[in-house]
């Protein structure tokens, strides 16, 4: 080996040190996000980006809605078709009954395909979530919780029928949030592709399911 070629690389092994001594801390650099606000613009940016907002199952979660008679009678189905949310249509067996949104309800209803090879979900929307604040927790510093707010609820949400027929309602758009340890942070950035789209509220699930939190059962058509 020459001078010349031990002094190169130790030149560039030097400059290497000096360029990973001045690279930014990677807690420095979440610690600033958080501070600056631009953590909470970020988690706003990302929840913005899902259609229609918050969403949730309806009764099966499948689309088209194909309920057993007597789960059509359940107060949770006939909730969401006196609110003028779901009618039913031609083309179930018999002993069946098939729903679907009327149309004035259409626009607060998606369908999403996680598989081609199921059937597409059926979910209803319902307010859209509002970043309230974002703080660091978890030994490395570099992991997010984040709290947030329901907000821009449709009028029908008011409706005494569906507070009664599902109580995630009512807490769910009249409190604070929070979702915890799901975004890390990494190269500069927040990964948000695990934040939880659905919400958690003790003892409740979040869904406009015909047997929320088994208030029906027992019941055939809750699936008991």
């Amino acid at each position: 080996m020459t001078n010349g070629t031990a002094c190169w690389r130790g030149g560039a092994s030097a400059a290497l040190l000096l360029l990973a001594a001045c690279a930014p801390d990677p807690r420095e650099q979440a610690r600033r996000s958080i501070d600056s606000g631009e953590a909470v613009r970020e988690i706003q940016a990302h929840f913005d980006r899902s259609p229609g907002g918050q969403c949730a199952a309806v009764l099966t979660g499948i689309s088209p809605i194909q309920v057993s008679a007597r789960t059509a009678r359940l107060d949770t189905a006939r909730a969401l078709v006196d609110a003028g949310l779901l009618e039913e249509v031609p083309g179930a067996p018999a002993g069946e009954v098939r729903l679907a949104p009327t149309a004035r309800a259409r626009p607060w209803f998606r369908e999403r395909r996680a598989n081609r090879a199921l059937p597409p979900s059926l979910e209803l929307c319902y307010a859209r979530r509002r970043i309230t604040r974002a703080w660091l927790v978890g030994e490395d510093g570099k992991t997010l919780n984040f709290a947030y707010r329901l907000e821009g609820a449709p009028p029908w949400t008011a409706d005494p029928r569906l507070r009664a027929a599902f109580p995630f309602l009512g807490p769910a758009l009249s409190q604070e949030m929070v979702a915890t340890g799901i975004a890390p942070f990494r190269d500069g950035r927040w990964f948000l592709d695990l934040a939880d789209e659905g919400i958690t509220l003790p003892g409740q699930d979040e869904g406009f399911y015909a047997c929320p939190d088994g208030r029906e059962r027992p019941d055939r058509g809750c699936g008991t």
